[in-house]
């Protein structure tokens, strides 16, 4: 059952302040709350912008399927440190968004979603990295114009054996369509998805060391 619907003007929510349509600074307290709220709050400025880019609109609506607390709770009570990989078939849906002109028409535009991984995988290792373009962020990110992947390694109380065994994180954005635009700001954009949805999760899964991501989305091609 999809969740509590988000209707968001993104760039009006990454402003300071908007107008009323009088032409008057007005409150905005409801685009930035709704703002805010995307994808259940998981996702930074940064990233929502980045949606602007693959949807090539700046009014959004979500899905909250998920939201990082409830995603947290999924990996938790499926999390078997002692399998290889450990809840492989474990998938918990973040959120789907689209913009205000596609809604309801298809598939949602963009979808982010979790999962477990094992350690080859998430170190570059599949078939799947080589196919993408690497990124600098976690373990290992892959990322294409369409969809990409970010692996993170988390050792945290929440996971029982993890200190011992890393669980390895999948987190994985998918686009329903090709986007429009340059190919390189299309990866960049994903990659910024990933990483702002991948730090709420290990935030809230209180990874050591935040998984090895940085605070903030700084999406760089590895070399």
């Amino acid at each position: 059952m999809l969740g509590a619907l988000t209707v968001v003007a993104v760039l009006c929510a990454c402003a300071a302040g908007c107008g009323n349509g009088s032409g008057e600074e007005g409150p905005a307290d409801e685009n930035t709350s709704a703002a805010a709220e995307i994808c259940g709050g998981a996702l930074s400025s940064e990233a929502q912008q980045a949606l602007t880019r693959l949807t090539g609109s700046s009014e959004l609506r979500s899905t909250d399927e998920d939201d990082v607390r409830s995603v947290t709770e999924t990996l938790v009570a499926e999390w078997k440190p002692l399998s290889a990989p450990p809840g492989d078939d474990v998938e918990a849906d973040l959120c789907a968004v689209s913009s205000n002109e596609s809604w309801g028409n298809g598939p949602a535009d963009v979808r982010i979603k979790f999962g477990f991984s094992d350690a080859e995988t998430a170190k570059g290792g599949h078939e799947i990295s080589k196919a993408l373009t690497p990124y600098e962020m976690g373990e290992h990110a892959s990322v294409g114009t369409q969809y990409g992947f970010l692996w993170f390694s988390c050792t945290s109380e929440q996971l029982a054996g993890s200190k011992e065994n890393p669980a390895y994180i999948q987190t994985e954005i998918r686009n329903a369509l090709e986007p429009d635009g340059d190919a390189g700001q299309l990866r960049d954009a994903n990659a910024t998805v990933l990483h702002s949805a991948a730090v709420a999760l290990a935030g809230q899964l209180a990874c050591d060391d935040l998984g090895g991501l940085e605070d903030k989305p700084t999406p760089k091609q590895r070399g």
